[in-house]
Order: structure tokens, then C-alpha cells, then sequence
């Protein structure tokens, strides 16, 4: 009888402690370890009064890759770019001309119209001209350095390998941008 009534207060106990910890409905719970809850950490653009006027955001070690992204071997290595091979090139199949147009049209065109030959009520406002793609020294690119202005960016165009993040659709720009070239 002792060792039953010592089980039961011990369950009981045990039942109230764990529904104790619960704040009730709609309440957030009650944490018995808070360090897991309140870390010091830094937001990506927050102030931390301790390091004065040091830039806060931290960078990752160098090296690391985000899961499921391929880094881009060539980010500076521009001659090592122009010797890419394009694994679509040759397919001016509709699939890839309309893959690679959709993407031009939103990214591209602003600044290099939608021939190619940059004219835009953006283009005229802009200091420095938006490369001509489809006349001009454009015409003696490889595809590899079309591709990798695409990717790494080139004078006061960035890159645009955040916005396309698939390489196959800038290797489809590429290609459009050869159709616009015979045009």
C-alpha cells in the first residue's frame, strides 16, 4: 500500500509539473530553460552596442556552399568563363527560345529592349549605355561570356545568377539572345 500511494503521488506530481508547464490556451508555454529561447544573437541587420561601430552582419566561413547551390566556378575568372561550352547550344528548339525569352523579358529587356538594341526610356536615362546584344562587338562573344556576364555581372550590370538562379535559363538568354542576333 506504501509503494502504491508513493507511485501514485509521484504520477501525480509528475502530471501537474509537465500541465504546469503549459501556459493555458492561446498562451506561449512556460520554458524551464531559457537560454534555448532568449540566445544572444544578431539579426542580420541589427545594431549590437557592444561592437561600437563594427559592421554587424556576420559572414559565412569561407568556403561553404548553401545546400542544393552550385557555386559558380568561374565567378573571377572571366577568361575561364569565355571557354565555357553551352549545353544548349544549337537548340533554338520553341521550348528553349520561349524559356529564354520569358526570362529576357523580365530581366533584360528593361535595359537592352526588346530587339536587343537598347533602346528604353531606361537605357537613354543611364550614364553609362547598356551593351547593343544583337549588333556590334556582341556578335563575337562566346556563349560562355555571354553566360557569364549573366552570372557574375559585367561593368555596371550585376548579376543576375539571384534572380535566375537556374542555369539552365541563362544558358536559354543565351541562346535568345543569339535568335534576336539574326534577326
Amino acid at each position: 500500500m506504501k509503494h502504491q500511494l508513493k507511485f501514485v503521488t509521484v504520477a501525480l506530481s509528475a502530471t501537474v509539473g509537465l500541465v504546469g508547464c503549459n501556459g493555458g490556451k492561446n498562451q506561449t508555454n512556460i520554458e524551464l530553460i531559457q537560454n534555448m529561447m532568449d540566445q544572444e544573437s544578431i539579426k542580420s541587420q541589427d545594431w549590437d552596442p557592444k561592437m561600437g561601430d563594427q559592421v554587424q552582419m556576420r559572414l559565412p566561413p569561407e568556403g561553404t556552399v548553401a545546400i542544393g547551390k552550385t557555386p559558380y566556378e568561374f565567378q573571377n575568372d572571366p577568361a575561364g568563363a569565355e571557354r565555357q561550352v553551352n549545353p544548349l547550344s544549337g537548340d533554338m528548339s520553341a521550348e528553349t527560345l520561349a524559356l529564354g525569352k520569358k526570362s529576357y523579358e523580365v530581366y533584360c529587356k528593361v535595359c537592352h529592349s526588346a530587339d536587343g538594341n537598347s533602346t528604353t526610356p531606361v537605357a537613354d536615362k543611364m550614364a553609362v549605355k547598356p551593351r547593343l546584344l544583337a549588333t556590334g562587338d556582341v556578335l563575337t562573344y562566346s556563349d560562355g561570356r555571354i553566360y557569364h556576364a549573366i552570372t557574375a555581372g559585367k561593368g555596371v550590370m550585376g548579376s543576375y545568377q539571384g534572380q535566375i538562379p537556374n542555369a539552365k535559363e541563362r544558358w536559354a538568354i543565351v541562346n535568345y539572345v543569339r535568335s534576336l542576333q539574326k534577326k
